[in-house]
């Protein structure tokens, strides 16, 4: 990798055109290759749930970027930490999502941990992935990083739907992103979606990012739900998982194939 690249899911955001993704949990870079050449434009790894090390998702980082120049990758972390934040960051990868931030306070860590001085606190190492291995100036590495990184707090719990005018005021946090079921479960209606209580708290984030001018993510479940967000203004749209992809392909197929047993 030559150094810092041009970021291909900022570049879509600030058109305000819709860029759509998938998270990404299967341990497989073939899994990305397949995924990014069959018309997503990013993965969205998931190291919060899934037991990946860094070493692979630095790896899956790589095989989302290697698809092409508008293929991109984004990490969501397991936590609003120093270790987990940088480790992410240092694969290269186009954005971080941090989940579970209830705060305005966690969103100031967060949007610290993520830039590099004078904007933040994150340590500098020009001798990672993400600043090209040492081959470039890493003071200009720096400074390319904190206008280049797209950074997103995932909204997933009552503690930051009631702070999220707070949240969404922080400097250095570009995105609200939704975690539907999360804060659906905590609001006592787990995955009822198109619920009125749930859907007014949905637009309440979606609201406040409007208001300071932050971009819009959230993870979609079916395309009903998706064209509700995209009239909210989301342009980050995270469609389903590799894993649950799958799962829904073999079950319709399977039961195409019952079909054909039923008609002998």
């Amino acid at each position: 990798m030559p150094g810092p690249r041009k970021n291909p899911i900022r570049a879509a955001l600030a058109r305000k055109r819709l860029s759509v993704g998938i998270f990404q949990l299967l341990a497989d870079r073939a899994s990305t290759e397949v995924l990014l050449g069959n018309g997503f434009e990013w993965i969205l790894v998931d190291a919060e749930h899934r037991p990946l090390n860094p070493e692979t998702v630095e790896d899956l980082v790589r095989a989302a970027q290697g698809c092409g120049p508008d293929k991109g990758a984004f990490v969501r972390v397991r936590e609003t930490g120093r270790g987990a934040i940088q480790y992410a960051l240092e694969t290269g990868a186009d954005g971080v999502l941090v989940p579970l931030v209830g705060s305005r306070e966690q969103a100031e860590e967060v949007a610290a941990l993520t830039h590099y001085p004078p904007q933040g606190t994150r340590g500098l190492n020009g001798g990672t992935r993400a600043a090209g291995w040492g081959q470039k100036d890493p003071a200009a590495y720096a400074r390319a990083v904190n206008r280049n990184l797209v950074v997103a707090v995932q909204i997933e719990t009552v503690s930051g739907l009631e702070a999220v005018e707070g949240i969404a005021a922080v400097k250095g946090i570009d995105m609200l992103y939704i975690g539907p079921f999360d804060l659906s479960h905590g609001m006592g209606l787990t995955g009822q979606l198109d619920h009125p209580e749930v859907r007014k708290a949905f637009a309440r984030v979606f609201a406040a990012g409007r208001k300071h001018g932050k971009w819009l993510g959230v993870l979609a479940p079916n395309v009903p739900f998706a064209q509700w967000c995209l009239g909210q203004g989301v342009r980050f749209l995270t469609y389903l998982s590799d894993t649950r992809l799958l799962k829904n392909s073999v079950q319709r197929e399977v039961e195409a194939l019952r079909g054909l047993r039923a008609k002998r």
